[in-house]
């Protein structure tokens, strides 16, 4: 399972520019934490969240672009982005991220939320099955495009995502789904999972400690651990780990049936993001429609089937109709 480059350095090659940015983002965690804990109150007042959704709620042009805006943070939009990373420009750095959000999601915003239990804001008659605190758009925000820009190391796509963290916090507050207080939560709770999720879980990965197991092992783990996970009690935690165990079990028989070559002709990549796009939809939309959503393992395997077309079933088809080819790796 190779990964993107992962060195010691996040933002930058230079020793004391990176030592500089680590502090600046530990003062900046600390800073947040205390403004959150100072002025917690105020910043859950339901008067200021109105203000702030007034925004939206006299201006259809600004409602729609705050709709938009919105779902650059939510698990849909990244299962389908990250999916076609996956099939056209990098397995690994397509496949950690498929791992990450869903992890993310679950452990900064889904598991704090059945715990805390604080309710959304009721603003614009907006009704929510799940509560408010931390904001989970804003959380897997910070980590999956905080990710991408860690492991790509492009400035570009650094500025982008300050941008648009900053822009689908506000877009969360703005249509009546947090408060502000809970986006600055989920900002906090995603800066340190993305921060735990790099410095541990993927540097023993990128020292190849997987070795030491069998693949049987390690498809018994990619499918046990997150079933087992999927039972704490937490709103969406069906879904959440139906996708890591689809793109853990599809990414381990990928790597050792067909290990597809993500390069292509521009056409192919087409084809292959529209295709792969298409099912994922079908699977998620009309499965998750017509079937009964109230049973635990049939949401497990609706959504962890998402990704298990996306890292498997989809590579397999691209291959067997000559969209993809074989044995060159990244």
């Amino acid at each position: 399972m190779e990964l993107p480059p992962l060195t010691g350095n996040i933002f930058s090659t230079d020793h004391n520019t990176e030592r500089t940015w680590r502090w600046v983002c530990l003062f900046f965690i600390v800073f947040l934490a205390i403004f959150l804990y100072m002025f917690w109150y105020p910043l859950r007042d339901p008067g200021f969240a109105y203000s702030i959704v007034s925004i939206t709620v006299h201006n259809t042009v600004v409602l729609w672009l705050f709709q938009g805006i919105t779902t650059l943070g939510s698990e849909g939009f990244f299962l389908l982005f990250l999916s076609v990373i996956y099939w056209s420009v990098n397995k690994s750095l397509g496949f950690w991220g498929l791992i990450l959000m869903p992890s993310a999601i679950f452990v900064t915003s889904e598991i704090p939320k059945d715990i805390i239990r604080l309710p959304r804001p009721d603003v614009r008659g907006i009704t929510v099955p799940t509560y408010t605190f931390p904001s989970g758009h804003t959380s897997g925000a910070v980590s999956v495009w905080g990710y991408l820009a860690i492991m790509l190391k492009k400035r570009w796509l650094w500025i982008w995502t300050v941008i648009i963290i900053l822009l689908v916090g506000l877009s969360r507050v703005t249509l009546g789904y947090h408060y502000p207080g809970d986006v600055i939560g989920g900002i906090v709770t995603g800066i340190i999972f993305l921060a735990i999720f790099l410095g541990s879980g993927l540097g023993l990965i990128e020292n190849k400690y997987y070795e030491k197991f069998s693949s049987q092992v390690l498809l018994l783990l990619a499918l046990v651990i997150p079933i087992g996970l999927s039972f704490l009690p937490a709103t969406y935690a069906p879904n959440l780990m139906g996708y890591v165990a689809g793109a853990g079990v599809g990414r381990l028989l990928e790597k050792g049936k067909i290990d597809f070559n993500p390069r292509g002709r521009w056409i192919e990549h087409l084809a292959r993001a529209l295709i792969g796009i298409v099912v994922i939809g079908i699977i998620i939309l009309p499965l998750g429609t017509l079937l009964p959503g109230n049973i635990h393992m049939l949401t497990f395997s609706i959504h962890a089937l998402s990704t298990f077309w996306a890292t498997f079933l989809a590579p397999l088809f691209f291959v067997k109709v000559g969209l993809a080819r074989v044995n060159s790796g990244d």
